[in-house]
């Protein structure tokens, strides 16, 4: 596999991954899911076309979203329905709730991944800590960290390797169980 095969299928992932939020924006703005769910169904093909425009590493959901907003524009042309003002003004506030609703969400999701993090962190032996401390907060290589907690550069590599195993493992865990 390619590297633009490898990106298309990480973008169409990611994006079947916002399916349910995107239909629930498209049905906002539409009034109706099954018009929600054709304009997703369109935003996804050209999705599929254009995975090459989406830059990783930015949101996949707001990038979706602006597909979405303009599928919709386009089945109001194709309706040839006139957009009074109201309507604007209505999508314009969907856009903003939906926004407000997606920040508070992140933040509520990166304070979680921190309270785990804690938690997590809080388990390894102290020794570990210790390594982790050194690496992490301290910022030494590899071998200063040996030289400080009197272990060879294969044994700190190791243990950090295990430890960061272990606390992304255990972090996982407690977000899966408290979803």
């Amino acid at each position: 596999m390619d590297g633009a095969d490898a990106k298309r299928d990480r973008v169409l992932k990611t994006a079947m991954d916002c399916r349910a939020e995107l239909i629930a924006y498209a049905r906002s703005l539409i009034g109706n899911y099954a018009g929600a769910d054709d304009v997703v169904q369109d935003a996804m093909l050209v999705v599929m076309k254009k995975f090459d425009q989406f830059q990783e590493g930015t949101s996949m959901l707001a990038w979706c979203r602006s597909i979405v907003r303009l599928e919709v524009l386009r089945l109001r042309q194709q309706n040839q329905r006139e957009w009074t003002l109201a309507e604007r003004l209505l999508d314009d506030a969907i856009d903003a709730a939906f926004d407000e609703f997606q920040t508070e969400r992140r933040r509520d999701d990166a304070e979680n991944s921190r309270e785990a993090l804690e938690r997590c962190l809080e388990r390894v032996p102290k020794r570990g800590q210790g390594v982790l401390q050194a690496r992490f907060a301290d910022e030494l290589s590899y071998q200063q960290i040996g030289e400080r907690l009197g272990m060879t550069i294969e044994a700190v590599r190791k243990t950090l390797f295990r430890l960061k195993r272990q606390v992304r493992s255990c972090v996982e865990t407690s977000l899966r169980a408290a979803q």
